[in-house]
């Protein structure tokens, strides 16, 4: 006879979700005015984007989603989160931290929701999105192409989003992202990358060639990014 499986207390206790979230999400928000950017480096044609206002996608890698505590004004981006009760989870830390637009949904669950919903954050309410381009759960430094597919639907440029902080608290080499988790009162160096603009009507073939050229940059900037703080050879990868 077989053993009954161990419930996870966390799974569909709600309010108990909701009391760690808001526990998690205080501490979080402090973290993130400790840290100090040291310095920015931003390609010409991204530093114009930013400086008008218009919206744009933000592409980063999930590993160095920290950056985006500082690299993006918090009022003016939305995030995608799952449908699910996680994504409540990660929705009520965010709000703690600073985020207040989101768009739930995901690739599994609620796809087409998210897809309208990401069009309508770009396009009518005029905020800029935010997508961890090789998440949520890799291959990691792989660009998935549904980044691709709304920049070229909308028209709306991306900037690849890089960054390096000077002191780690971890990076979690284990994890499938080599997840960093700066220390708190860190210092921290911003790129942001070359735009790409994304032509309407591409195939699958040009859909996957801009993927891999929107790799290229975001490894690039990252490895800048490193050497600000004098780690090379991809060593902090």
């Amino acid at each position: 006879m077989s053993k009954p499986k161990k419930r996870n207390p966390l799974k569909n206790n709600l309010l108990l979700k909701k009391a760690l979230s808001d526990l998690a999400g205080q501490p979080m928000r402090l973290i993130r005015k400790s840290w100090q950017v040291d310095s920015i480096h931003a390609h010409p044609r991204a530093d114009g984007l930013l400086k008008a206002g218009t919206p744009v996608i933000y592409a980063l890698w999930h590993g160095r989603m920290y950056c985006l505590f500082k690299a993006v004004p918090l009022d003016k981006v939305a995030i995608l989160v799952s449908p699910s009760n996680d994504g409540e989870f990660i929705t009520r830390i965010a709000q703690r931290i600073g985020f207040h637009h989101f768009v739930r949904g995901s690739h599994k669950r609620g796809g087409t929701q998210a897809i309208l919903g990401l069009r309508k954050a770009l396009l009518d309410d005029r905020l800029s999105i935010a997508f961890t381009v090789d998440g949520p759960r890799g291959p990691r430094y792989q660009v998935k192409p549904g980044i691709i597919r709304l920049a070229s639907q909308t028209g709306v440029p991306i900037i690849p989003l890089g960054s390096a902080s000077r002191w780690l608290l971890k990076k979690f080499d284990r994890s499938w992202d080599h997840f960093h988790a700066p220390l708190p009162f860190t210092g921290i160096h911003l790129e942001y990358g070359e735009p790409l603009q994304v032509p309407p009507g591409l195939d699958e073939e040009e859909i996957r060639q801009y993927c891999q050229k929107l790799e290229e940059e975001l490894l690039n900037i990252n490895l800048q990014a490193d050497s600000v703080y004098g780690f090379k050879n991809r060593e902090r990868l």
